[in-house]
């Protein structure tokens, strides 16, 4: 056996080696950022490789080269898109080529049932996929995360990079007056004053819009001034990355990939090829080995400085897997070589899911959302008036309505407290899986905890309510008790991990979705819903009266995933099951940090992309003060 002496010559020795050869190559970097060849990335040794080129990954790379002594390397497993209509226009969408489809187990709370999910597989990740959604979570997600033993987080600390990561001067705001007519209105203090990002809103909305928002104010809801002030309670109009200069998508791409390609020899991206492991040189991680997606031989390439791993809340916890770090018996199971041993890595799976109400409607206002579907003239109408001037229904996500509602328990039943009082007289052991680990438990107790309390407060949402306009609406479950696993399988890269939601195994999460199904009928009821004639059709309907009737329908047709699923490699202490520290860096391993979404402890109230922008934000600033790099 080495002594440590040895073993850190002999490291020092490795790095410095590398550093030479990145030297000895460098006629191999061309004089701009580019889609390299899985042989040109084999030639090259980088001072960073991110493994995942979504949100997360792109923001880091943008601002780790903005210092040109630093050459950094994205591997994404899918293609670079093609500029396709469903991925550029709102009304187009979506774009079913990039969606990496993946099936669940049989689902134990939702009569097992075998669910059909997604994740992106292409360069811009969930960027390009989405529903063009920007929300910022509320200020107590973030509160809370800083609460389970994250120093440095809040709501405070993320808040700037929210401002850098969205800024005013790309914020483009409606005209006044349509904005008066649509109920848009907004904050200029939190809409920052730089950055790549693009976002606004539609030009257009449908006219059974106005119906929904009046029913949601009779009922009780609250106007929200903006929903990106961390308190987004109430009802609001929906911030979309819509590029207002030409009302196509902002992505991660475009901002942080063609916006400095130009500029940026130090920035390589290399498509179509699957990450299968890390490289160690015992505790450290080195480089990575990678592949092309549809099969083919392995190579390796190196970094002097640190892997960064971004491929998303479920192929995270597979490369960290396969890679040997993880839960001990799993890799033991599979003959993996333990790298360390950290039982929290594809535990703690949360989603948003979802539940979808079909409406027969008798007298329901037109054009609505499901025109562009039904009626063929008003569709190719609206076409054209997008494709000349940038305007009318196509400038709104297709399906959806421009309008929606984010509720806090308090908002939704007077009951709350009554549902809150539940959950903490359930054993928080019954929400995991039977065999979990004690420090994953004893993180999750302290999770369930603080949402719980989020449950009996004011400042926080649990459920969405939204309705497209036309023949159905949703409902999304924000702050799931239940928690799953994503775990491997099979030492084969390209294999699916083994997706286990475990939606709904709490039965407070169904107290919440009763909740919100009830609130969802109360809203459609309200005079200005009820003019429109609307009728829940089946296997929904008025025979649906006792909670026991709803949750029977509840187990067959929720929809466990929103392409959302996080907290798969946690930001928490060890000792809390957790698998990153408040930096980003994998516990126990030196040189390598998990970027994206897998590091939430748990679900925010906003979509995930808000978030991801901010926190690559965020991470990029740290790795340049941990390695003294310079800023644009």
């Amino acid at each position: 056996m080495l002594c440590q002496r040895d073993h850190s010559s002999r490291l020092q020795a490795l790095i410095s080696l590398l550093v030479a050869v990145e030297g000895a190559l460098a006629a191999f970097i061309p004089p701009h950022a580019s889609a390299v060849s899985y042989q040109e990335a084999e030639k090259n040794t980088y001072d960073f490789i991110v493994a995942g080129g979504g949100i997360a990954g792109l923001t880091v790379a943008d601002r780790l080269t903005e210092d040109p002594s630093v050459n950094v390397l994205v591997i994404e497993a899918g293609p670079f898109d093609q500029r396709e209509d469903s991925v550029l226009i709102p009304g187009a969408y979506p774009p079913f080529q990039y969606f990496n489809g993946l099936e669940s187990m049989p689902q134990k709370g939702l009569n097992n049932r075998s669910v059909d999910t997604i994740c992106a597989k292409v360069v811009g990740g969930g960027s390009v996929v989405n529903a063009m959604v920007y929300l910022r979570g509320d200020k107590a997600d973030y509160d809370d995360w800083g609460k389970l033993g994250n120093p440095g987080w809040s709501w405070d600390s993320i808040f700037p990079y929210f401002l850098k990561a969205s800024p005013q001067k790309n914020f483009t705001k409606p005209d006044s007056g349509f904005a008066t007519q649509a109920n848009i209105s907004w904050d200029d203090s939190v809409r920052g004053t730089s950055g790549p990002l693009r976002y606004s809103y539609p030009d257009y909305f449908y006219p059974g819009s106005a119906n929904w928002w009046n029913a949601a104010k009779s009922i009780g809801l609250p106007v929200v001034k903006d929903p990106e002030a961390g308190n987004n309670l109430g009802i609001f109009w929906i911030p979309s990355v819509l590029d207002a200069t030409t009302m196509t998508r902002s992505d991660a791409r475009i901002n942080h990939y063609e916006r400095v390609k130009a500029l940026r020899p130090n920035y390589h991206i290399l498509a179509s090829t699957t990450v299968s492991k890390i490289l160690f040189n015992r505790t450290r991680a080195i480089g990575v080995k990678y592949l092309p997606s549809a099969g083919g031989s392995s190579a390796n390439v190196y970094a002097t400085k640190e892997v960064i791993l971004a491929t998303g809340g479920i192929h995270t916890p597979q490369v960290l897997q396969l890679s040997g770090i993880g839960p001990r018996a799993l890799l033991d199971k599979l003959g993996i070589a333990i790298v360390q041993d950290l039982p929290g890595v594809g535990q703690n799976l949360q989603d948003q899911s979802t539940l979808t109400i079909g409406w027969n409607f008798t007298q329901n206002v037109t054009p609505n959302a499901g025109s562009l579907d039904s009626n063929a003239t008003y569709n190719a109408e609206q076409r054209a008036l997008y494709d000349t001037d940038r305007t009318g229904a196509y400038t709104i996500v297709r399906s959806l309505s421009t309008n929606i509602g984010q509720l806090s328990l308090q908002l939704v039943t007077s009951n709350y407290s009554a549902i809150a009082a539940e959950a903490r007289s359930r054993d928080p052991a019954a929400s995991l899986p039977s065999d979990g680990d004690p420090t994953v438990l004893k993180g999750y107790k302290k999770q369930r905890e603080l949402l719980i309390r989020q449950f009996e407060g004011q400042d926080a949402a649990v459920g969405t309510l939204h309705w497209g306009t036309s023949s159905s609406s949703l409902i999304y479950h924000l702050k799931p008790l239940s928690r799953g696993t994503v775990n491997i399988n099979s030492t084969d890269p390209l294999a699916s991990p083994v997706l286990d939601y475990r939606t709904a195994t709490d039965p407070v999460d169904l107290a919440v979705y009763v909740a919100l199904f009830r609130k969802n009928r109360e809203l459609f009821a309200a005079p200005d819903m009820a003019s429109l004639g609307p009728v829940e059709a089946s296997p929904f309907g008025a025979q649906l009266q006792t909670d026991e009737e709803i949750i029977a329908v509840l187990r067959q047709h929720i929809n466990p995933s929103n392409a959302h699923q996080c907290c798969t490699a946690a930001m928490l202490p060890q000792d809390l099951g957790g698998v990153v520290d408040s930096e980003w860096k994998v516990h126990g391993i030196q040189g390598l940090r998990v970027a994206d979404i897998s590091y939430w402890p748990f679900q925010t109230s906003g979509t995930p992309s808000a978030t991801m922008y901010a926190s690559g934000e965020k991470l990029a600033d740290i790795i340049k003060r941990d390695y003294n790099l310079t800023s644009l």
